[in-house]
């Protein structure tokens, strides 16, 4: 099996969205790992600020996760667009979303009630500040 990054924004935010929701709009960015052709773990960003990004992410196998992934995925924002901020929002119905997006470093800030069909919107964040994963680099 060869592993490979791809940056195809189109392929990767059409990727995204088809399991995460929303839609690929040109002009957002995508970072993705693909297996033997096939995507398996990619990052939509979207609703660039200047001092913010959002990102959406699709997993379809989480054991294709690596260090240099997470290394990349944050580095984009945070050391070359060098926003303040990267924003998720996260169903509160996706329990798994919820887990990964803490373990990842992203904190709590904020709920919106009634936000999706399944349930509220859980807001978090992340600053380069408390990110792990580029700290040092």
């Amino acid at each position: 099996m060869s592993s490979r990054f791809v940056f195809d924004a189109e392929r990767i935010g059409k990727w995204v969205t088809e399991k995460a929701g929303g839609q690929y709009h040109p002009g957002n960015t995508g970072i993705a790992l693909e297996r033997d052709g096939e995507l398996v773990v990619g990052i939509m960003y979207d609703g660039y600020t200047e001092a913010s990004i959002s990102m959406h992410s699709r997993c379809d196998d989480p054991k294709a996760t690596t260090r240099e992934f997470y290394r990349i995925i944050f580095d984009y924002p945070f050391n070359q667009l060098k926003v303040k901020r990267a924003t998720v929002i996260v169903s509160s119905a996706n329990k798994r979303a919820q887990q990964i997006d803490e373990r990842l470093g992203f904190v709590r800030e904020a709920v919106l009630k009634d936000y999706f069909p399944d349930g509220d919107a859980i807001i978090y964040y992340m600053n380069k500040e408390q990110c792990r994963w580029i700290k040092g680099k």
